[in-house]
């Protein structure tokens, strides 16, 4: 094991660190870091190596942009120009094997450095004209482990893989300010056989997300056997999201996970693009024994912004809720697009307490389109719509602190094969 002390370092957090870093983890295997500040730019993780960052020591990241990656550094590499974020990295594995990040130490994306100054209040930032991209960028790799490391102020999505395989991350804390702009956790992007367990995550954006975006890949794949287990997730948007790109989300488990104080705790989306024909199949994923505190505990939507008159260009199909329960405070809602979209939905032993103190806008006439985004609510506590073979089995839902804002349970709208067992939606 490297010691980088050996290369030079000075762990100061003011002397530029980088080319020691660098030069240790050239020189093969894992580059330990003694307690200490180590104020680097872009460093690149090599195969059968890694960081090994003992309690107290800080990899903190600079906040001068020629200290970073260029934006064109491999083919794969996005810049998301609409968000303000370029496309440099503060840590990257490029096409590497056998990649490990371990103990009991911090990686700091210095977020405070590229935002404006803000006042305090929920969600109030500025973004300057500059900031990185993803904090942790792991591409094309395989064999990664992520291991009891504090991942924190990143100034967009902490740690991104995108099109790796047999990904173990385990004992993660991730923390974001919630005003950070697209402050994401962990990004699962066309991965296969990937394990997360074990981590704590606040979040300024989603904490996890599973995507099929393979477009920018060279060996395009499917988001498929994910493992998702014991893990504390609290954010202002959604808590888990499943969508994003054009490609497919299969066979994955989620389970034992505490949503606290969320916004949406699952939120699952074919097509967030005005492209009609782009969208992700999302197919057999099962969700189990999940306790929430959130406003909306679902959103299954073929499009972003609602139910739309047009096809769904990929469906949603074989998702199962089972052994859920917590508070809410807003409708779930399952639409899919004009011809349905959405199907095979199980909602099974859900047991949740309605917040009924919030003014809602509800909306009587189901024909409404309701979306991830539209404060407008249906006139219901679960707003079905577009959709076939949808299942409610042992559902219990009860009001506190005022009295339930719905004329009925579930508001059905152009949906088949709806099967509702043993249901008690609290209403009188």
């Amino acid at each position: 094991m490297n010691n980088v002390l050996d290369f030079g370092a000075r762990g100061d957090g003011i002397a530029k660190d980088t080319a020691p870093v660098q030069a240790a983890l050239d020189a093969g295997g894992i580059v330990f870091f003694p307690p200490g500040t180590y104020l680097c730019g872009t460093l690149y993780l090599r195969s059968n190596g890694g960081l090994e960052l003992s309690p107290g020591a800080v990899l903190l990241a600079s906040p001068d942009r020629e200290d970073y990656n260029a934006d064109d550094f491999c083919p794969q590499n996005r810049v998301a120009g609409q968000e303000k974020v370029s496309g440099a990295h503060f840590i990257v594995a490029l096409e590497a094997e056998n990649v490990t990040i371990r103990g009991g130490g911090r990686i700091d994306g210095s977020r405070e450095a590229f935002y404006s100054d803000w006042t305090p209040g929920y969600r109030d930032f500025n973004i300057t004209s500059w900031r990185p991209g993803q904090m942790l960028y792991f591409c094309e790799s395989r064999n990664i482990h992520l291991e009891d490391v504090q991942l924190y102020n990143a100034p967009y999505w902490t740690c991104f893989l995108h099109g790796c395989e047999d990904v173990f991350v385990k004992g993660l804390r991730i923390y974001n300010d919630q005003r950070t702009a697209n402050g994401d956790g962990i990004d699962i992007d066309c991965c296969r056989r990937v394990t997360v367990s074990d981590c704590i995550i606040d979040s300024g954006d989603d904490c996890i997300t599973l995507r099929g975006n393979s477009a920018p890949l060279k060996n395009k794949g499917a988001c498929e056997h994910i493992a998702i287990t014991n893990c504390i997730l609290h954010t202002c948007c959604n808590a888990i999201r499943i969508g994003v790109g054009n490609g497919i989300v299969r066979d994955c488990v989620i389970s034992n996970i505490v949503f606290h104080e969320t916004r949406t705790a699952i939120c699952i989306v074919s097509n967030y693009l005005s492209d009609k024909s782009k969208g992700v199949q999302i197919e057999d994923i099962l969700f189990s024994n999940l306790r929430m505190e959130a406003e909306r505990a679902f959103v299954v939507l073929s499009s972003a912004s609602g139910a739309q008159d047009y096809p769904a260009a990929k469906r949603i199909r074989n998702i199962q809720f089972r052994n859920v329960s917590g508070t809410v405070s807003e409708p779930s809602l399952i639409a899919g697009n004009a011809g349905g979209g959405v199907s095979g939905l199980l909602f099974d032993n859900i047991v949740f307490r309605h917040d009924c103190s919030r003014t809602l806008r509800i909306e009587k006439n189901p024909a409404a389109v309701f979306g991830e985004w539209n404060r407008l609510q249906p006139d219901g506590v679960f707003y079905i719509a577009n959709a076939s073979e949808i299942e409610l089995t042992d559902v219990k839902v009860s009001c506190f602190n005022g009295v339930f804002p719905y004329s009925s349970g579930i508001v059905e709208y152009r949906t088949e094969k709806l099967r509702v067992n043993h249901c008690d939606f609290g209403l009188k």
